[in-house]
């Protein structure tokens, strides 16, 4: 039994030390290097964290760390590398779904790309239950579901020992179904529920590999019972 635990605590940190491998921007042709954006904006704490991450070819390539002089701004003010997730961070206060990111490569090679303004969404007020056994139509506040755009519930915390979440694509849509066969999996007990508007395009400038960028709208997170 010890030597099968050796083996599976083995195996989890060969996993986890290759899904972390990353590159320095220096090595690679710069035409290789793919960007993914993101911005996410909380309506609950008013900030906007802003995410930049640099891949090999693709968005599943290997992350890249970038190599003086390449470096990756949002509004005219550089970005922190974290080693832990690989990618450059910051925070700022309000909503700056539609600020800018620059990116500037090794060879000096300059790269702007905006966000998108995305419209505000949040839960209703006054929900309170959600029944497990059944469908549950859930309205948000907010304009419809416009072109391009993705409405997200998630479910969890509380009583829940995992995440549940739904999804929206409909076009004119003004609610989202949550589907029975995904709420009977929650547990009876208390959980948070909270609702996300997102659009994600590809980007304006860029290099040959490309990229995209994704601005996130979280409304509030509500507390909420499951019930059976």
């Amino acid at each position: 039994m010890k030597r099968k635990s050796t083996l599976g605590i083995a195996l989890m940190s060969l996993l986890f030390f290759t899904a972390c491998k990353k590159e320095a921007s220096i090595n690679i042709d710069q035409n290789r290097i793919y960007s993914d954006y993101e911005l996410t904006y909380s309506q609950m704490s008013n900030q906007t964290v802003m995410q930049a991450t640099f891949r090999v070819d693709h968005n599943s390539g290997n992350k890249i760390e970038l190599t003086y002089p390449a470096r990756i701004g949002f509004n005219d003010e550089n970005l922190g590398w974290r080693n832990l997730g690989g990618r450059y961070e910051g925070t700022r206060s309000g909503n700056q779904l539609n600020g800018h990111f620059t990116y500037l490569d090794v060879d000096q090679n300059s790269y702007v790309n905006t966000g998108a303004a995305v419209n505000p969404i949040d839960l209703p007020f006054g929900i309170n239950n959600i029944n497990k056994n059944g469908n549950f139509f859930l309205p948000w506040t907010g304009a419809v579901l416009q072109s391009g755009e993705t409405v997200k519930v998630i479910i969890s915390g509380g009583s829940q020992s995992g995440s549940k979440t739904f999804t929206a694509t409909a076009i004119g849509s003004s609610y989202i179904s949550l589907e029975q066969y995904k709420l009977n999996q929650l547990i009876a007990g208390t959980a948070q529920i909270q609702i996300q508007r997102e659009r994600a395009t590809g980007l304006e400038q860029s290099n040959l590999s490309g990229g995209r960028i994704t601005s996130i709208y979280k409304g509030r997170k509500v507390t909420i019972n499951i019930t059976e």
